[in-house]
């Protein structure tokens, strides 16, 4: 198991990791960003963990952006903004980022949803392409992710999102 930042809670390895695959996205940096997901997959293979730290992050993100909760039409808009950046990092045409972002919001159909790997390495990408700072907006958005972190965290364990052994 990772260590765990006592204070807020979240897993310390695989929040740095994440980190520094936002940031390289942000910074439309393919290769640093391929390499921070390799790094997810060998020291803390993609679970559940880091995919709920991104579905959250981006859902806290998008939502900030618009001031409210998105439309389908918003994601279209909001992918087709960012993509180009998006695509420096994610090959392939424009449907991968809006199924990202539609997926966290509950809106993909099932044919659209991405999940597993792919969604943490696209998710990771989407996320640095909607942050401004990604630094400063990573570090700002802790705070809430991690009292959501908490709230939740027997719910996804009696969900069997997550085992017993994740703090």
């Amino acid at each position: 198991m990772s260590q765990v930042r006592d204070e807020d809670g979240l897993d310390t390895a695989k929040w740095q990791i994440l980190c520094e695959g936002v940031v390289a996205s942000h910074d439309g940096d393919a290769a640093a960003a391929h390499i921070a997901t390799d790094r997810l997959a060998a020291q803390v293979p993609f679970d559940s963990q880091v995919s709920m730290y991104l579905w959250y992050l981006l859902r806290y993100r998008v939502a900030d952006m618009l001031g409210r909760r998105p439309s389908a039409e918003d994601l279209r808009e909001i992918a087709g903004r960012v993509y180009p950046r998006f695509s420096v990092v994610i090959r392939g045409d424009g449907s991968v980022l809006e199924n990202v972002l539609r997926t966290v919001f509950k809106l993909a159909s099932k044919d659209e949803e991405v999940t597993a790997g792919r969604f943490v390495v696209a998710g990771m990408a989407a996320l640095g392409v909607l942050l401004n700072d990604p630094v400063a907006d990573m570090e700002a958005m802790r705070p809430h992710m991690a009292d959501w972190w908490r709230r939740n965290l027997e719910k996804f364990r009696s969900q069997g999102i997550l085992d017993d052994r994740t703090v």
